[in-house]
C-alpha cells in the first residue's frame, strides 16, 4: 500500500464520521505537501479495500473532497489532487457596512452560498429583542455555508421576521441584494465581536475539527425606516477573516 494511503486510515475508536476522518486527513496531507497537485489518487475499490472502509463511505469522502474544490474527477482518467486557489484573509474595515458577496468579490473569488435550512418557527427572545417582535411573531430562520471559490469561509445562522421572507430560493447569493429588490435595503447595523469554539455541529457542517477556535460576529441590521430586518450569528473562520478599524487622535 503506498504510505500517503496508509496514512488516511480512519480511526476506529474515534467518534467523528470515518467518511469525515478521511476528508481531513486528506486535506491536511495537501496543505503540508505531502499530496500535491495532479497527484493521482487511488479508485474507490483501492481506497475501500486497503483502508477497510465500506464503498459508501469511500464514495462521500470523495463526494465531499469535490465539492471542496480539493480533487478533481475525470471520468476515463481518474481522479486528481485539484490545483487550488487559497483565499486571503478578507479585510473588512470596521465602520464600513459591506455583505458577504461585497467582501469577497473584490478580490477576484467567487462568493458562493449552500444552504444548510430554512426553517418557519416562533422568535427566541434573543431574536424577539434584538428584531424587536411580539412574544407570538414568527420568523425565518436560515443557515448557510458561505465559500469563496470552494472554499468554507463562514457559516452564517440569519433570522429575519417572517414577513419578509418566505422562500429561500428569493435569496439567491445575497440576502442583501434581496432586500435592496423588495425596497428594504440595509443602511446601517450594530456588530459584536466573540470568541467561540466549533461544536459538534458546527464541526460537522463546517468540516472542521470539534473544538476549533471561531470568531463569531453577531449583527443587527436595519432598514431605511430604522426597523431592524435581520438579525445573524456569523461563525468565521479565523485564517480568512482581518478586521481592521482606523483609529485618530
Amino acid at each position: 500500500m503506498d504510505r500517503r494511503l496508509r496514512r488516511l486510515k480512519p480511526d476506529e475508536n474515534d467518534p467523528t464520521p470515518m467518511y469525515l476522518q478521511l476528508v481531513r486527513k486528506l486535506v491536511a496531507a495537501i496543505d503540508n505537501g505531502e499530496w500535491r497537485a495532479g497527484d493521482a489518487l487511488p479508485s474507490e475499490r483501492t481506497i475501500e479495500e486497503s483502508l477497510g472502509i465500506s464503498r459508501v463511505t469511500a464514495r462521500r469522502a470523495l463526494k465531499q473532497l469535490g465539492d471542496d474544490g480539493y480533487i478533481t474527477r475525470n471520468q476515463g482518467s481518474g481522479t486528481f489532487i485539484a490545483e487550488r486557489r487559497v483565499p486571503p484573509r478578507f479585510e473588512q474595515t470596521l465602520g464600513r457596512l459591506d455583505s458577504f458577496t461585497e467582501m469577497v468579490r473584490p478580490s477576484g473569488f467567487v462568493p458562493r452560498s449552500e444552504l444548510i435550512s430554512f426553517q418557519r418557527r416562533t422568535a427566541d427572545p434573543d431574536e424577539r429583542r434584538e428584531l424587536r417582535l411580539r412574544a407570538d411573531e414568527e420568523v425565518v430562520a436560515v443557515a448557510r455555508l458561505r465559500r469563496a471559490d470552494q472554499t468554507i469561509i463562514s457559516l452564517h445562522r440569519t433570522t429575519v421576521p417572517y414577513g419578509i421572507l418566505s422562500d429561500a430560493a428569493l435569496i439567491g447569493d445575497s440576502l442583501y441584494s434581496y432586500f435592496e429588490e423588495i425596497g428594504r435595503p440595509v443602511v446601517r447595523a450594530r456588530q459584536h465581536f466573540n470568541g467561540a469554539v466549533a461544536d459538534a455541529e458546527l464541526a460537522r457542517i463546517m468540516h472542521i475539527a470539534e473544538g476549533t477556535p471561531l470568531l463569531l460576529v453577531t449583527r443587527t441590521a436595519y432598514s431605511h425606516d430604522d426597523v431592524p430586518i435581520e438579525y445573524t450569528n456569523t461563525y468565521c473562520l479565523n485564517e480568512h477573516y482581518d478586521f481592521v478599524v482606523e483609529l485618530q487622535r
